[in-house]
């Protein structure tokens, strides 16, 4: 008798968990109460790229006199980019149903409440063998802050705007505050920044986190760091701006306020606990490095369990959790090398450590580094900033991570990843040969230049 799985949560990690538990044999029920393909799909990782990408095209087309084509200034449509955005998720959560569908995987809607060895949604029981929760998160809210008010957004609520706010304040400065500063600035709303800490994205390190900044700063945004809100004077209405005030006293005004703290787990509430989950101080699922719950029949995966909240992580957690839990090809999680990717103008991509990181971490630090203004290809493109910085440890000479900024970075990062999850040196990085001309060839060069045997670099 096949074994009954149970997945709490359709985004990328529950909708993996339950399709490679289908592959495995197991009867698959997979419990979602909004969309299918969670924050990401929805309301994270594909709206937002199908609004950058729109915001890309606006800068070249701006600029399309340097390639010798003559056009009139472009007029932005906000409400067909906001349909084509929807029109592309739409599309990708077909995707997923169809996906379900040819696995026959048994799709529930409604909100599921884990009672015993069975998930309830609206009073029916679906008893489990394997329990995987996979419930996400949602976006933090403030306290003492009307998050109702329509003049407060949440990176959810930004993308349903009917209209291009003239002004807007956002409250965070990291990954999501900058995709979206990057996003509003190009279509010409007028952006500022507070972020409580010294510096913008705080995952960068220094010397990355201060380059990018220029780039903001040069597309009108106002960047105001160790700054906390303090109160919202005014919420406006009929036209009028929303005002607020800073800690120091600073009166600030916007048609709209971003709230882009970070994100909260969707985890009190629904059984956890009562069922032999272990649940930490910030609400996420503590596992092992199995992706085990304190109860043997339930795992936890995606951003419900903590650490970096990137969805192919999360999809990662989910296929190894069905296998661990079917007993296939058991195996603990590997942590070690993923990606992270901001999807800024200019692009960010990491993986593993950055200089500041290793530094910090005891390495004695070798980097290699090659920037795009030496990139024939970058030229060719019109996207001369930025650079290829890879670290690898000085005595063993082994990848340790790498941090590109600039076009198709968050293409390039991968080939860094493959090199450091095969235990590659970056002299032998340095000595596959690349093609010519492409962006690509950076990594290449970066890794020549941190051997000094790079001819034009070194």
């Amino acid at each position: 008798m096949a074994r009954r799985v149970v997945v709490l949560g359709g985004g990328p990690a529950g909708d993996v968990a339950a399709l490679r538990a289908a592959q495995l044999g197991a009867e698959v029920t997979l419990v979602e109460r909004a969309h299918l393909g969670g924050t990401c799909l929805n309301w994270g990782c594909i709206p937002t790229k199908s609004l950058l990408a729109g915001a890309d095209l606006l800068r070249k087309m701006r600029h399309a006199a340097d390639f010798g084509i003559d056009i009139p200034e472009p007029k932005i449509d906000f409400t067909r980019m906001m349909a084509r955005k929807e029109e592309i998720v739409v599309k990708q959560r077909n995707g997923v149903e169809a996906a379900c569908k040819r696995k026959h995987v048994t799709v529930v809607r409604g909100e599921g409440t884990i009672e015993g060895d069975a998930v309830v949604v609206a009073g029916a029981r679906h008893e489990f063998d394997v329990c995987i929760a996979a419930v996400g998160t949602e976006p933090s809210a403030l306290p003492g802050i009307d998050m109702t008010h329509p003049n407060v957004l949440t990176s959810n609520g930004v993308l349903r705007l009917a209209a291009l706010p003239r002004d807007m304040l956002i409250l965070g400065g990291g990954v999501i505050g900058c995709e979206y500063a990057s996003l509003f600035a190009a279509l010409g709303t007028k952006v500022t920044i507070v972020e409580v800490l010294p510096r913008i994205l705080a995952p960068l390190d220094q010397r990355a986190a201060d380059y990018f900044q220029q780039f903001l700063r040069k597309d009108g945004v106002e960047i105001m760091t160790t700054r906390r809100l303090d109160a919202i004077l005014d919420y406006g209405k009929d036209g009028a701006p929303l005002r607020a005030r800073l800690d120091d006293g600073t009166t600030l005004a916007a048609d709209k306020l971003l709230i882009s703290i970070g994100r909260t787990p969707q985890t009190r509430g629904i059984g956890l606990e009562q069922a032999g989950a272990e649940i930490d101080e910030r609400g996420n699922i503590i596992v092992d490095d199995h992706l085990r719950t304190g109860n043997p029949k339930m795992y936890a995966v995606g951003d419900c369990i903590g650490g970096l909240q990137l969805a192919h992580k999360a999809s990662a957690e989910g296929g190894r959790a069905a296998e661990n839990a079917l007993g296939h090809d058991v195996a603990p999680m590997d942590w070690t090398v993923v990606p992270s990717c901001i999807y800024t103008h200019p692009e960010i991509a990491m993986v593993g450590l950055n200089a500041d990181a290793a530094k910090t971490g005891g390495f004695e630090v070798r980097a290699g580094q090659a920037r795009f203004l030496g990139s024939g290809k970058a030229l060719a493109e019109g996207e001369p900033d930025g650079y290829a910085n890879i670290v690898a440890d000085a005595k063993t000479d082994r990848i340790l991570g790498a941090t590109i900024i600039g076009i198709h970075a968050v293409e390039m990062i991968h080939e860094i990843a493959v090199a450091m999850s095969d235990g590659l040196t970056m002299d032998e990085l340095g000595s596959i040969i690349h093609a010519h001309p492409t962006v690509s060839e950076m990594v290449m060069d970066a890794a020549q230049q941190g051997e000094r045997v790079a001819p034009y670099l070194s």
